[in-house]
């Protein structure tokens, strides 16, 4: 795929947000609040992506080191982790945020560096005990008066069932896999015509391969893992009540 030559990208600036109703002409350009681009960079996706990285350009590391810390935490220090703008929330600790941000890009965008550092934190390490006061000042953990809670998803608890039974293989790599699923678990989403309607498992060590190389359908996660992280009952009420976070395997 190339960027077309012919033709130069262009926008309008829609009346009432009709598509028909055009108005002022706009050409591609960063926001007037962010440094612009310099004369070098290609005014097309090249250019962007150029100037994403520039040491100018704060944005890009900002969010970064934030959704990283809300994978950690739960939440991120700017909990609109989507919106950065006046729309947005503040962040809860701007200080901690620029300085994550700075180190973060001072250090080659090393993410595996940022989580070490996190991680081995005193503030990741606290207990998660919640107390009668640090719930009432403190409810959703902003102030990061405790350490976080987690809950599990449906894949890691397979892979941690896995491995204590011995049976996990520790592949990495190669072809997709298709462990365990209930028989016609496809054939009641797939149309008739589709080359995936009939699910055969694989063997040997394929049943018991990591999911993330899993085969999969959009339309009907594996079972198993959709009841394993949704809780019922009891379970459920308290985990509305209670801040919580879903693990993800980095």
């Amino acid at each position: 795929m190339e960027e077309r030559t012919d033709t130069k990208p262009t926008a309008w600036v829609l009346y009432r947000g009709a598509y028909d109703q055009r108005r002022q002409q706009v050409e591609a350009a960063t926001p007037s609040v962010l440094p612009p681009m310099t004369s070098a960079m290609p005014r097309n996706r090249l250019g962007f992506a150029k100037w994403l990285f520039i040491d100018d350009q704060p944005l890009t590391a900002r969010v970064a080191v934030n959704r990283m810390w809300q994978e950690i935490f739960g939440t991120g220090i700017v909990k609109t982790a989507d919106d950065f703008g006046s729309q947005g929330e503040p962040p809860t600790h701007p200080e901690l945020l620029d300085w994550l941000a700075v180190d973060f890009r001072e250090h080659g965008w090393d993410m595996k560096r940022f989580y070490k550092q996190v991680l081995l934190s005193a503030t990741y390490r606290q207990a998660a005990v919640v107390t009668p006061d640090k719930l009432a000042k403190d409810p959703e953990n902003r102030l990061l008066s405790r350490g976080p809670r987690f809950r599990l998803d449906g894949e890691t608890i397979r892979d941690y069932a896995l491995a204590a039974s011995g049976l996990l293989s520790p592949q990495i790599g190669g072809p997709s896999v298709k462990p365990y699923q209930p028989e016609g678990v496809w054939e009641a989403v797939a149309m008739d015509g589709s080359n995936t309607r009939f699910y055969k498992p694989d063997t040997g060590d394929g049943l018991y391969r990591d999911p993330f190389i899993l085969s999969g359908n959009a339309a009907r996660p594996p079972p198993a893992w959709r009841s394993s992280t949704r809780p019922r009952g009891k379970a459920a009420q308290r985990a509305a009540n209670e801040p919580t976070h879903r693990c993800r395997r980095w």
